[in-house]
């Protein structure tokens, strides 16, 4: 399968490898939940990108918006102010670099896009900006479309929003809802991935279920599905007491969970872990 990409020096990312690609999280924020304040300035975030893509990153992603539960939303201006710097200063150093922008807003999309960024991963599907689908295809970007009921703001303080009768098929059916938005607003269809959005109105029951259910939703879907489970809150139950920066074991195991059933792409904290730990798997079940 094929991901078709803006980026002149790598046109298409191949998701057909016996693991998934392995998209690095970058976050470029002061109050993330797992790495908040990590990268002081542009330079250090620019260093660890670079680390990550050495370690065997199909690409990164770049956040300059905290979206875990109960953030606060940042304005525009300070969500390029962070971003471009680091887009500009990865290309310089590796101009085939595949980066993605965690952005819900075409402003800050638009400007990542035009410093070279090849896709834009939007928690609210398109939904929260109705400028950015038409961003998105102007610029013949790829994009991730996420799965989420509500805002980061709200998401876990509105019960109703975390009710499903089948969370999995319910899922489905509204990233089918927002893949057909896209399309029809003129984004490519080989140039989408869908993620179900693990902890994003959802219990962590729910999340769990996403993932078991991983290869009906690749099925159903038939669209490459990219997943974020790397640190989140619903893995605390199975290391109780440790802080998010120390859920890379469990981490590893939905890692190896979600390789099995054929999920394309994962994005992670730890991307040495990551590729170490599905390599292993990989080759012990083959």
């Amino acid at each position: 399968m094929i991901l078709k990409l803006r980026n002149k020096l790598k046109p298409a990312l191949d998701l057909s490898g016996p693991v998934p690609a392995v998209f690095g999280i970058v976050n470029l924020t002061p109050d993330s939940f797992s790495d908040g304040g990590k990268y002081p300035d542009s330079e250090s975030a620019v260093h660890e990108a670079l680390r990550m893509f050495e370690a065997g990153a199909a690409g990164v992603d770049l956040g300059a918006e905290s979206t875990r539960p109960g953030a606060a939303e940042v304005p525009a201006e300070i969500e390029i102010t962070r971003l471009i710097p680091v887009i500009r200063g990865i290309l310089e150093c590796k101009p085939d670099a595949v980066i993605s922008v965690d952005t819900r807003k075409a402003a800050p999309a638009r400007a990542a896009l035009e410093a070279g960024a090849a896709i834009v991963n939007d928690v609210s599907g398109l939904t929260f900006d109705p400028a950015m689908a038409a961003t998105v295809a102007e610029f013949d970007a790829a994009v991730v479309l996420m799965h989420m009921r509500g805002t980061p703001e709200t998401m876990r303080s509105k019960p109703e929003l975390m009710r499903y009768e089948n969370v999995v098929t319910e899922v489905a059916d509204e990233l089918e809802n927002l893949q057909a938005n896209a399309i029809a607003a003129g984004i490519r269809s080989d140039a989408i991935l869908l993620d179900p959005g693990l902890g994003f109105a959802k219990t962590p029951e729910q999340d769990f279920a996403l993932v078991r259910e991983a290869a009906y939703l690749r099925q159903r879907l038939h669209t490459p599905l990219f997943y974020g489970p790397s640190r989140k809150s619903f893995l605390s139950s199975l290391c109780p007491g440790k802080k998010a920066v120390e859920r890379d074991h469990a981490t590893a195991g939905i890692l190896c969970a979600l390789c099995l059933a054929g999920v394309e792409v994962l994005r992670v904290h730890n991307v040495p872990m990551a590729m170490e730990s599905m390599k292993a798997f990989r080759k012990a079940v083959s």
